[in-house]
Protein backbone atom coordinates (compact mmCIF):
# COMPACT_ATOMS: atom_id res chain seq x y z
CA UNK A 1 0.00 0.00 0.00
CA UNK A 2 1.19 3.20 -0.98
CA UNK A 3 -0.15 6.68 0.91
CA UNK A 4 -1.65 9.35 -1.91
CA UNK A 5 -3.97 12.32 -1.68
CA UNK A 6 -7.21 12.04 -2.71
CA UNK A 7 -7.80 15.07 -5.96
CA UNK A 8 -11.25 15.55 -4.87
CA UNK A 9 -11.78 15.37 -0.60
CA UNK A 10 -7.70 16.65 -0.36
CA UNK A 11 -7.03 13.76 2.23
CA UNK A 12 -4.39 10.87 2.83
CA UNK A 13 -5.55 7.87 1.24
CA UNK A 14 -4.00 3.98 1.30
CA UNK A 15 -3.74 2.74 -2.25
CA UNK A 16 -2.41 -0.46 -3.89
CA UNK A 17 -0.87 1.29 -6.43
CA UNK A 18 -1.13 5.17 -7.53
CA UNK A 19 -1.55 4.08 -10.83
CA UNK A 20 -4.45 1.89 -10.02
CA UNK A 21 -7.95 3.31 -10.89
CA UNK A 22 -9.88 2.70 -7.82
CA UNK A 23 -12.33 4.84 -5.74
CA UNK A 24 -11.24 7.24 -2.61
CA UNK A 25 -12.58 5.23 0.46
CA UNK A 26 -13.69 8.79 1.41
CA UNK A 27 -15.48 10.55 -1.17
CA UNK A 28 -16.33 7.51 -3.51
CA UNK A 29 -14.72 9.15 -7.31
CA UNK A 30 -11.88 6.81 -8.71
CA UNK A 31 -8.64 8.58 -9.66
CA UNK A 32 -5.02 7.32 -10.88
CA UNK A 33 -2.00 8.99 -11.42
CA UNK A 34 0.63 7.74 -13.87
CA UNK A 35 4.13 9.68 -13.76
CA UNK A 36 6.81 8.93 -15.76
CA UNK A 37 10.57 10.31 -15.68
CA UNK A 38 9.44 13.01 -18.26
CA UNK A 39 5.74 13.36 -17.82
CA UNK A 40 2.35 13.15 -15.33
CA UNK A 41 -1.03 12.59 -15.46
CA UNK A 42 -3.80 12.58 -13.92
CA UNK A 43 -6.77 10.30 -15.04
CA UNK A 44 -10.11 11.58 -13.14
CA UNK A 45 -13.77 10.06 -12.80
CA UNK A 46 -16.24 11.36 -15.33
CA UNK A 47 -19.05 10.93 -12.85
CA UNK A 48 -18.08 13.61 -10.69
CA UNK A 49 -21.36 15.72 -10.20
CA UNK A 50 -19.32 18.78 -10.99
CA UNK A 51 -16.76 17.65 -13.61
CA UNK A 52 -15.57 20.67 -15.71
CA UNK A 53 -15.63 22.98 -13.14
CA UNK A 54 -13.49 20.16 -11.00
CA UNK A 55 -10.91 19.72 -14.32
CA UNK A 56 -10.61 23.32 -14.46
CA UNK A 57 -9.67 23.76 -10.49
CA UNK A 58 -7.16 20.17 -10.80
CA UNK A 59 -5.45 22.05 -14.05
CA UNK A 60 -4.92 25.30 -11.95
CA UNK A 61 -3.41 23.56 -8.88
CA UNK A 62 -1.11 20.71 -10.41
CA UNK A 63 -0.19 22.73 -14.03
CA UNK A 64 2.67 19.98 -13.90
CA UNK A 65 0.36 16.92 -14.63
CA UNK A 66 -2.16 16.25 -17.79
CA UNK A 67 -5.65 16.28 -16.76
CA UNK A 68 -7.44 13.16 -18.33
CA UNK A 69 -10.87 12.18 -17.61
CA UNK A 70 -12.02 8.59 -17.60
CA UNK A 71 -14.46 8.29 -20.29
CA UNK A 72 -14.51 4.16 -21.00
CA UNK A 73 -18.26 3.21 -22.28
CA UNK A 74 -17.65 -0.09 -20.26
CA UNK A 75 -17.14 2.14 -17.06
CA UNK A 76 -21.07 3.63 -17.45
CA UNK A 77 -24.30 1.36 -16.51
CA UNK A 78 -26.17 0.21 -19.02
CA UNK A 79 -29.07 -2.47 -18.90
CA UNK A 80 -31.57 -4.00 -20.72
CA UNK A 81 -31.79 -4.15 -24.51
CA UNK A 82 -28.88 -1.52 -25.05
CA UNK A 83 -25.72 -3.00 -23.27
CA UNK A 84 -24.62 -4.52 -26.37
CA UNK A 85 -24.32 -1.49 -28.29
Amino acid sequence: MSENTCPYCREKIDKPSPDRFTACPLCGYRSARLATETHACLIIDSMLPDLMDKYQELQKQDSDSAILIDRRVGQMPIAGTDRRR
